[in-house]
């Protein structure tokens, strides 16, 4: 069985065609005359300044994720949560297998502590239903 040709597309055919002629200059030809130093220095310019605007992008981009993962934060986490609440949460959360607790016994914790800890996973993601449900 013979495999079939994929029809050429027009554009590729026109770079291929670009790129063998330019491999064909000669470097005085390709420069025009201008210095090689200057082109240098312009293209590095150019890619410089390529970085440094994909840069501010993904600095825009993620200062955008924060803003909107604070604007969904659960209300649980400005909410009074009195102990007992609080540790109960972190039983089920270190049952669960979505969070790693350190080895040390909940009851033996201070109320502040377990308050503490149980606000920083709900920062972290953890609601009452990642809690209960058993990890992939």
């Amino acid at each position: 069985m013979t495999n079939p040709q994929k029809p050429e597309d027009g554009l590729e055919v026109l770079l291929d065609s670009l790129l063998a002629e330019l491999m064909e200059m000669t470097d005085a030809q390709v420069l025009d005359g201008v210095d090689p130093a200057t082109v240098q220095a312009r293209g590095l310019a150019l890619l410089s300044a390529a970085k440094q605007e994909a840069g501010r992008r993904r600095l825009a981009a993620a200062r955008a994720e924060v803003a909107l993962a604070h604007a969904d934060r659960p209300s649980e986490i400005t909410s009074s949560i009195n102990a007992a609440d609080a540790r109960a949460f972190l039983r089920e959360a270190a049952n669960s297998g979505h969070f790693s607790l350190a080895a040390r016994g909940l009851d033996e914790m201070s109320d502040d502590d377990a308050i503490r800890i149980y606000k920083k996973l709900l920062r972290l993601g953890a609601s009452r239903g990642t809690v209960r449900d058993k990890p992939p």
